[in-house]
């Protein structure tokens, strides 16, 4: 059970960081336009079996590409002579608009925005591997993304892929599980 719940960890964070990568480089190409009214549209629950088996081996290969992408985040951060946490305390206050944000060294907000530059940088080649591997199991990034909002919002979907993941989980010999 504690090697489900691993992997269900992961499965979220990696989720979250695809959607999220996704979100911001979209929200990129709409920053002119007029804000849409929305209302919270119904989540769509009617995925088959396939579409389900897809999204989750395409995930898991999405999960290989952001842990492999979070190494080479650090490696810049920590190249640039920074710690992680002074970089994510300094990415979190200049998001939320912080005061302290304009109160920062700026010899440690030059280092921010080289490593944060560099970062930057990767994003598009992330987003074309990310977007690869969910080409390659046959799915389309919008079913993609529907199933993860469905795995979020709809008990129904997580139940399902839950059920699957844990059903994979326990068919891969117990070596190979770690």
């Amino acid at each position: 059970m504690k090697a489900f719940n691993r992997i269900r960890r992961r499965y979220n964070t990696a989720l979250g960081a695809f959607a999220l990568l996704l979100i911001v480089l979209s929200s990129s190409v709409v920053y002119g336009q007029a804000p849409v009214q929305t209302q919270t549209p119904q989540v769509k629950e009617d995925f088959n079996e396939q579409e389900l088996d897809r999204f989750l081996n395409a995930n898991q290969k999405i999960t290989a590409i952001q842990t492999e992408a979070q190494g080479e985040m650090v490696k810049i951060i920590e190249k640039e002579g920074m710690s992680v946490d002074k970089f994510n305390a300094m990415a979190e206050a200049q998001q939320k608009q912080d005061s302290t944000a304009a109160k920062q060294d700026p010899k440690d907000l030059a280092v921010f925005q080289k490593a944060a530059e560099q970062i930057n940088g990767m994003q598009q080649g992330l987003e074309g591997k990310m977007t690869k591997a969910v080409e390659e199991e046959g799915l389309k990034v919008e079913t993609y993304l529907q199933i993860a909002q469905a795995y979020q919002q709809s008990e129904k979907v997580r139940g399902i892929l839950d059920k699957k993941m844990k059903e994979k989980q326990n068919s891969v010999p117990r070596a190979e599980q770690k």
